[in-house]
């Protein structure tokens, strides 16, 4: 197997490494051809609209964002890159939660120039509460630095998408993030799960046993 991926030795399910997850890994997590929106992605991150993450993450965000074409697009937590997943999928619904007041205004500021995006000042958990059944399954979740993580992923799952993808940031920052992500990674009950270092990724399909891998992915 490649240095850059190795699969947990107590995955549940195949040894062998399904043709759909070597796609995602090589021509999605580790692309380096260029997309049609790093130029724009560039100009945000020179004039400091994205401060929040590394312009590759961004890069990466926005890759994720384009591979899964989702219908709804949510972020919850200090972040900024839902507009840069927007832009990835301009006819996506696309909702921020902004814990504060002022958080909220300086994401309304960030976002002007793209309609799509929905910025709530609330409280993480609350949103979960406001969609609806008649809104459309999330199929791509952000959990950005956000306090309550776990609760959140919790609340979350029952309104994914069947095939969603949850990316998670700051997975090592401290010791209990990291004991729950190892508790998630390779756990049937959240599919495969994706270690890349300081994000983790959990690819919802219940039709899968669970695998669970490490890649290295550019963060600069």
């Amino acid at each position: 197997m490649n240095k850059w991926i190795r699969r947990r030795r107590n995955t549940l399910g195949y040894g062998v490494q399904s043709p759909s997850d070597f796609y995602f890994v090589q021509h999605v997590l580790r692309e380096q051809s260029p997309y049609y929106a790093y130029e724009a992605i560039h100009e945000l991150h020179a004039q400091g609209h994205l401060p929040s993450y590394s312009e590759a993450i961004d890069r990466l965000l926005f890759r994720l964002a384009n591979h899964i074409h989702p219908s709804l697009i949510v972020e919850v937590g200090a972040g900024t890159s839902i507009v840069t997943m927007s832009m990835a999928c301009p006819s996506a619904r696309c909702i921020a939660v902004a814990p504060s007041v002022q958080q909220a205004e300086a994401m309304r500021h960030i976002a002007s120039e793209h309609p799509s995006v929905e910025v709530k000042n609330t409280d993480e958990m609350a949103l979960f509460s406001l969609l609806t059944p008649d809104d459309c399954p999330i199929g791509l979740l952000h959990i950005a630095h956000a306090e309550h993580y776990a609760e959140v992923l919790d609340a979350a799952l029952p309104h994914m998408a069947p095939h969603g993808l949850i990316i998670v940031e700051g997975i090592r920052s401290d010791r209990s993030r990291q004991q729950w992500w190892t508790s998630l990674h390779g756990s049937q009950a959240t599919g495969t799960s994706y270690d890349l270092g300081d994000i983790g990724l959990l690819a919802l399909d219940p039709s899968r046993h669970a695998q669970a891998y490490w890649v290295k992915v550019r963060k600069r």
